[in-house]
């Protein structure tokens, strides 16, 4: 059931009295007009006769509508006490939770296929759903080590029914690997991102393209470059023309190959790379500042290193990366950075430039000592 498909929760409840206020209700959470839908809500139920499934629907709807207009605190009360008292399942209720309230989704969902265990649930894909925002939920809590344990009892039960859907299947895999990699658990990462890959076929291109970079990194993270080269080879042959290009995984990719060579001082070959990676960094937002600033520090070393030196654009390159770096809060980062921008404009010999920086790094001492 979709939870936000109101017509399918309230058709039981067309053939009463109020049809016409509820018809009216619907169509404005149709239209999106949520504080209309809370006060024709909040009207409805002031009728005396109206019995309790009802009257409990419709505080379900307020709950949806408060978490719509980001009134998150609204929906999780109305939630948590229909949690304790409604005749709505706990399964609506906690997914309705993972709108607003990751902690009270926890709650309730554990609850919820605590429940549907012991009475033998028998619709396995109902409990499956069930571990999977369970286990979203203690993804979002950063709490790694439960959120794979659901997502494998969710695997489980994909798995085991009688006609498996393949693409949940596949997304579970990928899933339980990049729990393992924000665990730093880089075998236990490269199983179920391997059998991503080899399950997706060609009609999963995505989750193909973030698995195949997820193991590049993860090579990368454990200085094994060589065994990282064939995956991005390929991830960044199949994000040409995708629906990642130019998206994060994409950037990525482009970062993780430059460092391939950077790392061999194969400068030249690295510039390339970089200057692509920089230009889709610049198109996405909510990437962390640090990452970008010393992306922008290795191109510039590059440049500035390599056979044929590009002095000018190393330059603008250093100065981008302080830039970032200053929106970081590692001071030690910065201040190592600056250090390497103030060595490369005294290198060529632009006093004014180089200033500039020595006067950032004696601030940013200043500041450092001050505490």
């Amino acid at each position: 059931m979709d939870i936000l498909n109101l017509n399918e929760h309230f058709r039981d409840n067309m053939s009463s009295e109020y049809r016409a206020e509820l018809e009216e209700l619907l169509e404005e959470f149709k239209r999106g007009h949520y504080p209309n839908v809370l006060s024709k809500s909040a009207d409805l139920r002031l009728k005396g006769d109206l019995d309790r499934e009802l009257r409990d629907k419709l505080r379900m709807v307020e709950a949806i509508s408060h978490s719509e207009i980001g009134e998150v605190k609204a929906s999780s009360d109305i939630i948590s006490e229909l949690y304790h008292d409604s005749t709505i399942e706990w399964m609506l209720l906690g997914e309705l939770a993972f709108m607003c309230d990751f902690k009270l989704a926890r709650r309730i969902l554990s609850s919820a296929v605590k429940e549907m265990e012991e009475s033998g649930e028998m619709d396995r894909i109902k409990l499956a759903r069930g571990y999977l925002v369970l286990a979203e939920a203690e993804e979002n809590l950063e709490k790694y080590v439960r959120a794979i344990k659901y997502f494998k009892k969710g695997l489980t039960y994909f798995q085991d029914n009688e006609a498996p859907d393949q693409y949940m299947i596949l997304y579970l895999h990928f899933k339980i690997g990049m729990m393992y990699s924000m665990k730093n658990e880089a075998d236990e990462s490269l199983h179920y991102l391997n059998k991503v890959i080899e399950l997706a076929g060609d009609s999963n291109e995505e989750l193909k393209i973030n698995s195949l970079v997820t193991i590049a990194k993860t090579f990368g993270s454990k200085n094994e470059n060589e065994k990282a080269y064939p995956y991005l080879q390929e991830a960044l042959g199949l994000l040409e023309g995708s629906s990642l290009e130019n998206k994060l995984s994409h950037a990525e990719a482009l970062t993780e190959m430059a460092f391939y060579y950077f790392d061999q001082s194969k400068l030249a070959e690295a510039v390339p790379y970089y200057e692509n990676a920089v230009n889709v960094y610049k198109r996405l937002s909510h990437v962390s500042h640090r990452k970008v600033g010393m992306v922008y520090m290795q191109y510039a070393y590059c440049l500035e290193n390599m056979e044929q030196p590009n002095l000018r654009e190393a330059g603008k390159s250093y100065e981008k990366a302080i830039g970032k770096l200053e929106l970081t809060k590692d001071g030690e980062l910065l201040e190592n950075a600056l250090a390497d921008v103030i060595a490369f404009f005294d290198k060529t010999n632009d006093q004014k430039t180089k200033r500039k920086y020595e006067n950032k790094f004696v601030e940013l001492t200043n500041a450092k000592n001050a505490t």
